[in-house]
């Protein structure tokens, strides 16, 4: 016991600091394993978790900084230097060499943030927002912020800039410049976009100090804050100039940003000079998909009870990314579900500060009712607000995990972008198909499989769309995933067939009529020949039996049902089956069955066309996959 007061241990303890330390470490734990499950049943991807872990990988093992191929189709010097200026992440190097794992950046983000909570109940502190409640309160308000807290399955350098950036207010507003400065040297290291926001906090550190700078200036004396803020608009400029420059000698093509702001321009100077000179234009950015870019506004200020706009001077600090997302095409920069928020997240928080400062200085019941409304505005928020944690452990995950068994260490591969940061740690690994790869891994019932990847990788060809050559064989098709191997000309190793059922309520276009909870029926006399169709539905390679059980009123003279199997819906038929009135007896349940193949992932659909001669039921259609050759 005396040694532990001899270290403090007992005062820290005693201490106010000590309960948000305990909250910030529950966060820190719940919040990395909730990370990591999400990880383990694939809803992390490559974009941008994948991203940061193979660049630190190739950085530490074969001594090519920041190298990268989830993006080399965009970006053919694969780095990442080609993409965002990001030096900071060389610093993580000594970190993650420590456990070489995406689980280790998942870790890290959680961390990161809370760091933040330094900085800020220093700030609380200096602004006579004292007590242990109020720590506590702000404790778990900034941990809880929604748009800080949803992209939990994900990991990007920006989870750092909300506690750089704190640091750096508090030691401005201590008049510590050198620190204040040491912190924005390291916020601006994160990404290119925060030379704008230095730029921003050059005229805020003017406004803030404006009387004593004017006092000063009328003496002839230049005082720290002018100095400082000198200091922050050459930085902030000269780093803009420094990014561009660098970002541009890897990739000539990367700050082409057409498709992330429309017909504002096609470049960082073409758009800036568009806004300046054609207002009409911002104006038609600003309202396009204007609810969703207001709502990103109240979910940013919402759960703080909009207390930020009752001292709003911070907040100018945060006008570059606001003016950038909300004139933006793009709904990644408006959402709260990426990483974005935290351009904006600290200045927000320090305007909330001196917002109730202000309160408090007014009226301490007004105070007192205004964090019961936050208190209240917060946990609306995040019930309303989308969560970025998926959990979900399927029978396809374990083909996942054979399939992942059989991928030698070293080897190449092209794989869907939510299995790539399992298989990270390698220089040559795509989310897309390139051709020569000694293997290739598709989920065909990925939300991936018929997207357009994102820019720069936006070129690459869709998963649905490539065309996996006769190279290639076939190791493992289970349950929609498949697994090839260059060339191999073996069996499938591993196989496990797709079922589905459709019942009266799956099927699309019917012209019956539904007269009981498992019936439908095409009277005699109905003129449309099509009964229904089943919604496309891809299927992985392989041979497949189809049955479906129907029933005629009476006897049917020639053909009673044509089955169509097509893929493109209504293009291309690749498969057709007839049966005449002897396959069905009058008033009798009969199933039909045919058999059919395709060699390659497919959109399918059937198309049911029967006899009007009488009136026809149908009961239900199976999809049975038999073999995965």
């Amino acid at each position: 016991m005396k040694r532990l007061r001899k270290f403090g241990v007992k005062s820290w303890i005693c201490s106010d600091y000590f309960l948000p330390f305990i909250i910030a470490l529950t966060y820190i734990f719940i919040v990395s394993g909730l990370a990591m499950m999400s990880h383990y049943s694939f809803f992390t991807n490559a974009w941008d978790l994948g991203i940061y872990a193979q660049a630190l990988y190739s950085t530490l093992n074969y001594w090519k900084p920041l190298y990268y191929t989830v993006e080399a189709i965009g970006n053919p010097s694969r780095s990442l230097f080609g993409i965002h200026f990001s030096p900071f992440l060389l610093l993580l190097v000594p970190v993650y060499a420590i456990y070489q794992s995406p689980i280790t950046l998942l870790v890290l983000r959680p961390i990161a943030i809370s760091l933040g909570l330094i900085p800020l109940c220093q700030i609380l502190r200096e602004n006579g927002i004292a007590g242990r409640g109020f720590l506590i309160f702000f404790t778990i308000i900034y941990l809880i912020y929604p748009p800080m807290l949803v992209p939990i399955s994900n990991f990007d350098l920006l989870a750092f800039l909300p506690a750089l950036f704190l640091f750096a207010l508090h030691y401005l507003r201590r008049g510590n410049y050198m620190r204040s400065y040491v912190f924005i040297l390291l916020a601006l290291m994160i990404n290119e976009f925060v030379s704008l926001i230095v730029v921003m906090a050059a005229i805020y550190v003017l406004l803030i100090g404006w009387r004593e700078i004017l006092k000063d200036l009328k003496l002839k004396k230049i005082n720290g804050k002018m100095l400082f803020s000198i200091a922050l608009l050459f930085t902030g400029f000269s780093w803009f100039f420094l990014a561009s420059a660098v970002i541009t000698y890897f990739n000539p093509l990367a700050l082409r940003t057409k498709w992330e702001w429309g017909e504002l321009g096609s470049g960082p100077w073409e758009i800036a000079f568009t806004v300046l000179t054609n207002p009409i234009k911002v104006l038609n950015a600003l309202f396009n998909d204007g609810q969703k870019k207001f709502l990103y506004i109240v979910a940013l200020l919402g759960p703080l009870a909009f207390v930020p706009l009752l001292e709003p001077s911070a907040l100018m600090m945060a006008i570059p990314w606001l003016a950038a997302s909300l004139l933006s095409i793009n709904p990644l920069y408006y959402s709260i579900e990426t990483q974005y928020p935290a351009f904006v997240s600290p200045f927000i928080f320090l305007s909330a500060i001196d917002g109730i400062k202000r309160l408090m200085n007014f009226n301490a019941d007004i105070t007192k009712r205004v964090f019961t409304m936050m208190i209240i505005t917060l946990f609306l928020s995040t019930l309303l607000i989308p969560s970025g944690i998926h959990l979900k452990f399927s029978e396809s995950n374990d083909a996942v995990w054979l399939a992942l068994s059989e991928i030698p260490p070293d080897a190449s591969v092209s794989i869907m972008p939510d299995i790539y940061p399992h298989v990270c740690n390698r220089l040559e690994v795509y989310p897309y198909f390139v051709e020569g790869v000694e293997y290739v891994l598709v989920n065909i019932y990925s939300w991936w499989y018929d997207v357009t990847l994102p820019r720069p990788a936006h070129v690459a060809t869709r998963w649905c769309d490539a065309q996996i050559s006769g190279n290639y064989g076939m190791v493992l098709n289970m349950r929609g995933i498949v697994l090839y191997k260059r060339a191999y000309n073996g069996p499938v190793k591993y196989f496990s067939g797709v079922n589905f059922n459709y019942g009266v309520y799956d099927i699309i276009d019917s012209s019956g009529e539904i007269i009981s909870t498992d019936i439908l029926v095409h009277k005699a006399g109905n003129p449309s020949p099509l009964f229904f169709r089943t919604p496309t539905r891809y299927l992985p390679p392989g041979d497949y039996n189809v049955t479906a059980r129907f029933k005629a009123s009476s006897f049917i003279l020639g053909r009673a049902v044509r089955f169509e199997v097509r893929t493109k819906p209504g293009e291309i038929k690749i498969f057709a089956a007839e049966f005449t009135g002897a396959n069905l007896l009058a008033g009798e349940w009969r199933n039909l069955s045919f058999s059919f193949s395709i060699k390659k992932p497919m959109p399918i659909e059937i198309a049911i066309y029967v006899s009007n001669s009488t009136d026809i039921y149908f009961q239900n259609l199976n999809v049975l996959q038999i073999s995965g050759a």
